[in-house]
């Protein structure tokens, strides 16, 4: 059937060569762009046409058709709306030529728009009705539209209903795990997210979350004083340094991230002993319920830092190595990460973006301000240092290769 465009009857008593070759009823586009909602003839079909004219809907949604015979006849129906099945059905009615196969106009009586979608539900459905094959008997089109009987069948099903199945045999959970354990440590097979808790990782005893768990299941006095004292024979010096070692990678190690955690950093020392907030941002960010997104400032530290630790080397003609996450076996809940460490001294570095930022380091006498004081102070405490060197790079770094020390 040739939809054709809503205008005068004469203009589409039309010979069969007007038609184009080769046509089928989905590719000739109405000439109307009112009518279809088109957006250019044969091009584009609108998306409200596209949607209201699925089979899936349609088929479902048109019901109660009237089909008048004769050359030209009407067709009426009612359309249920695809969002709201339930309120009343819009009537919609559609004339058309049986003979020429042209559809002559097709209107909703029922809508704020006669135009919309849901006289496209019934050309569409028209259309389809217009290509199924012949049959020997005669079909009825009037009848209740098959959303209608959306939601009023079976409400729900009962699990015994579902029909009866054999138990299944009981298997001991921990004999299950610990056969998968054995056997993936003979294949050598540790590499994975359930195995990563039956390696036997020393370090990991370092963790602030499992000490305390291990606490609170072995202690009976449970206080500060004796978790302290439980931590201090659990972390020995030799561990510690070994820790400190293994994480010096510290952009990749989940091991240094699992250390951190619970932990008060010498980066944070200042603000802890200022803060009067017991729940504030600072306190999320010890216990990890925070994740900061590095700055473009800190990535600039970062890429710098290897460099201003070799002119450091340079200078003071002394072999500087990188260092992890240092611990100390009688304060467990504090922690250092400075830059570099020397046989007499530790390095931290600064990487400021702007002179303002640089008199955030060091004040006009070249002083250190008090929060990165304090923060070298905790790191020497950790270190078991005397000395420090505290080095900021020139804003214009890159360029000027220019140091304070």
């Amino acid at each position: 059937m040739w939809i054709r465009g809503n205008v005068p009857i004469e203009e589409y008593l039309v010979d069969d060569e007007d038609e184009p070759e080769g046509a089928q009823g989905d590719d000739y586009i109405p000439r109307n762009v009112q009518l279809l909602g088109l957006q250019r003839r044969n091009d584009v079909i609108n998306l409200y046409f596209q949607r209201s004219g699925r089979e899936n809907y349609g088929d479902n949604a048109v019901g109660w058709v009237q089909v008048i015979e004769g050359d030209i006849c009407i067709v009426k129906a009612k359309v249920t709306p695809e969002h709201s099945f339930r309120k009343k059905a819009y009537t919609v009615k559609l004339e058309c030529n049986e003979k020429d196969e042209d559809i002559l106009s097709v209107q909703c009586e029922d809508c704020a728009a006669s135009l919309g979608y849901i006289r496209d539900a019934l050309l569409t459905w028209l259309h389809r009705r217009s290509e199924e094959q012949p049959k020997t008997s005669t079909e009825c089109y009037w009848k209740k539209f098959a959303l209608a009987d959306v939601g009023t069948g079976l409400k729900f099903v009962k699990a015994e209903d579902l029909g009866k199945c054999n138990p299944l045999e009981s298997i001991d959970d921990n004999d299950f795990l610990q056969s998968f354990v054995n056997h993936s440590l003979e294949l050598g097979n540790t590499d994975t997210v359930l195995m990563k808790y039956f390696k036997d990782n020393n370090f990991e005893k370092l963790s602030l979350h499992r000490l305390l768990n291990e606490y609170m299941l072995e202690s009976g006095d449970v206080t500060a004083d004796s978790f302290f004292t439980y931590c201090g024979s659990k972390m020995t010096e030799d561990l510690c340094r070994g820790a400190a070692r293994a994480i010096v990678d510290q952009a990749k190690s989940a091991l240094w991230h699992e250390l951190r955690y619970l932990r008060i950093t010498a980066s944070k020392a200042y603000d802890v002993a200022y803060c009067k907030t017991t729940d504030g941002s600072l306190i999320e960010s010890i216990l990890g319920a925070s994740k900061l997104k590095d700055t473009a400032a800190m990535v600039r530290g970062k890429r710098l830092e290897g460099e201003v630790l070799k002119l450091v080397q340079k200078q003071t003609k002394q072999k500087i190595r990188l260092c992890g996450l240092v611990l100390v076996p009688k304060q467990p809940f504090i922690g250092a990460i400075p830059d570099g460490v020397s046989e007499d001294f530790l390095v931290e570095i600064k990487c400021p973006t702007s002179e303002k930022t640089y008199k955030r380091y060091v004040t006009s006498n070249l002083d250190i301000t008090a929060k990165y004081l304090a923060q070298v102070q905790l790191q020497m405490y950790c270190l078991k240092k005397n000395k420090y060197l505290f080095v900021v790079a020139k804003e214009d770094f890159e360029n000027s290769k220019h140091i304070t020390i």
